[in-house]
């Protein structure tokens, strides 16, 4: 009997190309897990979400422009249900706490 299984499609959003690419080669290595797209600003990210509705984004908090915030709060108010991780290399990162609230 198979119970093949949808994989998890996954947006990520950073500023930095090379942790995009380096959150992808992990994601590549994941049988249940699918790069959905990537997106390297906050209106990007409103944009990529839209287009592609991920089951799952990985968002960074702070890049130039509209930060992982602000495109949090956008993708919420029109997809109440989104999924966000908050992605941070900051210990303590005040940004982070807001992101959550």
């Amino acid at each position: 009997m198979s119970t093949a299984t949808t994989p998890i499609r996954v947006l990520t959003v950073d500023d930095h190309p090379l942790l995009r690419e380096g959150i992808a080669a992990v994601i590549q290595g994941q049988a249940d897990m699918t790069l959905a797209g990537e997106a390297s600003s906050g209106a990007d990210a409103v944009a990529q979400f839209r287009a592609l509705r991920p089951d799952v984004t990985l968002m960074d908090v702070q890049m130039p422009g509209m930060n992982g915030i602000d495109a949090i709060a956008a993708i919420r108010a029109e997809f109440p249900a989104a999924r966000i991780i908050v992605l941070t290399t900051y210990e303590g990162d005040v940004l982070a706490s807001r992101a959550i609230k």
